[in-house]
């Protein structure tokens, strides 16, 4: 994907933030044309994201490349759409002013639908039960791709929560995994189980010494 092909969209970006090494290892095993669009996909998201930062302030960049990185490093999925819709994952449920239709031309049509399988739509917070039930519902009938998207989403999540200083958001991340996600898992690979009980393991073992 050209940077023009961006540029003439109205989706550009104008200043290059430097690739993370995890990424730069996943981008050099692929093909240029595969590995120009992993770059581009991570160069839209850190601008998309700009300045947010996560609740355990780093930045929140961060966090995409860091799914990419699971999705890849340690789920052993090496699908170039995958890394793709990792880095993009949150943009359209974070991120102001990102138009859909663009980016699906963009970055193509299963890796933006990947991103929207993922994304929850936006909801008034009396409503959020509702739409967080239905959410869950559609992910344990989607492909077992969206599914392992989710779940490295969720890996890495269930990892810094234990860094945002809150443990009330860390039982109730332990709370909703072990009852949602980590059935999604064993559904879905041994590899993402083992992963989401260890995470689960990590902040029990946290809120034990925070209650000590």
């Amino acid at each position: 994907m050209l940077e023009n092909d961006y540029r003439s969209r109205g989706l550009a970006v104008y200043h290059r933030a430097p690739i993370p090494t995890s990424l730069a290892m996943i981008i050099a095993t692929q093909p240029a044309g595969e590995a120009g669009r992993i770059e581009y996909a991570f160069q839209f998201a850190a601008a998309a994201h700009g300045t947010q930062l996560r609740d355990e302030g780093t930045p929140f960049i961060d966090h995409p490349v860091a799914v990419a990185a699971i999705l890849w490093g340690e789920l052993g999925n090496r699908d170039p759409d995958m890394i793709v819709a990792a880095l993009m994952h949150d943009v359209l449920e974070d991120c102001a002013g990102i138009d859909p239709i663009a980016l699906a031309d963009l970055i193509g049509p299963r890796a933006f639908n990947l991103v929207v399988s993922v994304t929850k739509p936006p909801a008034p917070d009396e409503r959020k039960p509702e739409r967080d039930r239905a959410y869950l519902d559609a992910l344990r009938l989607s492909s077992s791709d969206v599914r392992l998207l989710k779940l490295a989403d969720r890996i890495h999540n269930l990892r810094e929560v234990i860094h945002s200083g809150d443990p009330a958001k860390a039982r109730r991340y332990l709370e909703a995994s072990r009852l949602e996600f980590y059935p999604l898992a064993l559904a879905t690979s041994a590899v993402a189980a083992r992963l989401v009980s260890d995470a689960c393991d990590a902040i029990e073992r946290y809120l034990e010494e925070m209650d000590a």
